[in-house]
């Protein structure tokens, strides 16, 4: 059961990781409005230019480009609005679908007593993957633009904005994926039990 399940969880990632080939960048374009309106709700010291998918050398990278909107004051001092000054700041745009991929390999890989467990496993993945990704991105960004000031003025500074920041990009995205696809089997089969046999008469 186990050299089955690694083998079915292999195919999986295969399919997923062939289909983000194709379509991971109409995914994360589509997402840049979302992620952009929850940028501006988080903090409003920065005025957004710009968000968008960029290039790094090899890489895609989602780049996002601020002002100063209002005085920021870091260590003692403060940094002052300037209409001439611009900050940007970037993150690897695969960090929006490499929780996806882990998320949804493990429901589809693991063996279902009904067939309409697996639509009930996708909801709930679905569900918790949009949650991760709102929690996710931006708030690297966020952490991002933040660290530019902590790092110039007080980098000593205790900040749970770089905790979360680092603990993502540390792995924590793997294991939220990871996390969110356990969570979608074990709900899903509590909430499609199997059909129980009638008693022979």
């Amino acid at each position: 059961m186990t050299i089955k399940l690694a083998g079915r969880f292999t195919l999986a990632i295969a399919l997923l990781l062939t289909l983000n080939q194709f379509y991971g960048k109409a995914v994360t374009e589509s997402l840049l409005p979302t992620l952009r309106w929850e940028l501006a709700q988080l903090d409003d010291t920065y005025r957004i230019l710009d968000l968008s998918l960029d290039r790094e050398g090899r890489d895609s990278v989602i780049r996002l480009d601020v002002g100063l909107e209002r005085a920021v004051i870091v260590g003692g001092r403060a940094l002052m609005p300037d209409p001439r000054a611009r900050a940007n700041v970037s993150t690897l745009a695969g960090h929006v679908t490499q929780p996806a991929i882990l998320c949804l390999a493990l429901p589809l890989a693991w063996p279902a007593s009904k067939a309409i467990e697996y639509p009930v496993r996708a909801l709930i993945a679905f569900g918790g993957l949009a949650l991760v990704s709102l929690a996710d991105v931006p708030f690297v960004l966020w952490a991002e633009l933040w660290n530019l000031h902590v790092s110039a003025f007080e980098p000593d500074r205790f900040s749970p904005l770089l905790l979360w920041k680092n603990f993502l990009q540390g792995g924590g995205r793997f294991a939220l994926g990871l996390a969110l696809g356990v969570l979608a089997v074990v709900v899903g089969q509590a909430l499609t039990p199997p059909s129980r046999k009638p008693p022979p008469i």
